[in-house]
């Protein structure tokens, strides 16, 4: 599957033309962090207490697409952060700089070595802070002793850290797409740290919901973020940077159409405006049923009361 669109456009370099900047003694990580879940928080929050006594900066060294979709790519692969997205949440966890590869064909055959050595270069390479089942390179060839024996060479210190579990289990974002997949958004939020959450701006749809009293934003997402399992979830929305209780729809309407792809569909409780072009953020709070077809707009309607209800109960607000 090519990655054409990066999603929110983000700077994605080409290795070869990466340009050294202006770091010296540079604390580095390197892996995919899709999501940054817990346990890229771990390596980052090291990484920062390593650099705080002299004040060096912090790097986060990332690719798109991840280099294991890049190798599979007769398979259609979905992220649980865009790059952008990526960027965003490791710049707030208070690292200096992300720098997003192209991961390609140039990348995927260059040595370990050179690719380090670059890194060195350009960077100013000082300190390497990696999980245990980091590899690099073809094959994985670089493995944590070659990292290591690279390292004493070109000088530079690794250092290793061990993984953040979630009931017994690593969190990994594999792990996580496959919590999404079961509609386990609670799970998804607890590895995590935060809800998970799809953003994009409203467009416009069949405007169905509207005519028969039930408006609802359709959310163009980027293409290739993750969904949850299709059905209905009680949502945060955010709007303008307010929050709103909603219900969202992810699924194929068999209502009231056919569709090969799912689309995310959200009603916001208690709103009334117009908000076309308007970018939302939607935060996966709990899932309420399965997507179902009905019989007919009045059982549908119905069924869409109870749904704000239950709604209303997991915002903690029921009304009487």
């Amino acid at each position: 599957m090519r990655h054409e669109d990066p999603g929110n456009n983000p700077e994605i370099i080409n290795f070869f033309d990466f340009e050294p900047l202006n770091f010296n003694r540079s604390c580095l990580t390197i892996g995919n962090f899709d999501g940054v879940h817990l346990g890229h928080q771990a390596v980052i929050k090291r990484i920062l207490k390593d650099a705080k006594p002299h004040n060096d900066p912090v790097i986060v060294v990332t690719f798109f697409p991840n280099p294991s979709d890049y190798f599979n790519k007769n398979l259609i692969h979905f992220y649980l952060s865009t790059p952008q997205e990526k960027e965003d949440l490791l710049l707030d966890l208070g690292v200096d700089k992300v720098v997003t590869f192209r991961f390609d064909e140039d990348l995927a055959n260059l040595s370990p070595r050179t690719f380090l050595k670059g890194l060195k270069e350009k960077l100013d390479l000082n300190l390497l802070v990696i999980g245990r089942d980091f590899a690099l390179g073809k094959n994985r060839v670089g493995t944590l002793p070659v990292i290591q024996r690279i390292g004493k060479s070109l000088g530079f210190d690794v250092r290793i850290i061990p993984p953040v579990n979630f009931q017994n289990q690593e969190i990994s974002s594999t792990e996580i797409r496959r919590r999404l997949d079961q509609g386990d958004v609670l799970c998804a939020a607890k590895m995590l740290g935060r809800p998970y959450a799809i953003s994009g701006p409203v467009s416009h749809g069949s405007d169905r919901g509207a005519r028969i009293g039930l408006p609802t934003a359709n959310i163009s997402h980027w293409p290739y973020k993750k969904l949850p399992a299709v059905g209905v979830y009680a949502t945060g929305v955010i709007l303008e940077g307010q929050f709103y209780q909603g219900i969202t729809n992810v699924g194929f309407r068999p209502t009231f159409e056919t569709q090969t792809t799912p689309n995310v569909e959200t009603h916001i409780l208690d709103f009334d405006r117009l908000i076309y072009g308007e970018t939302l953020e939607l935060q996966f709070i709990k899932k309420i049923r399965d997507e179902k077809k009905f019989d007919g707009v009045d059982a549908f309607l119905a069924q869409i009361s109870r749904d704000k209800a239950k709604a209303r109960k997991i915002f903690g607000n029921e009304t009487s």
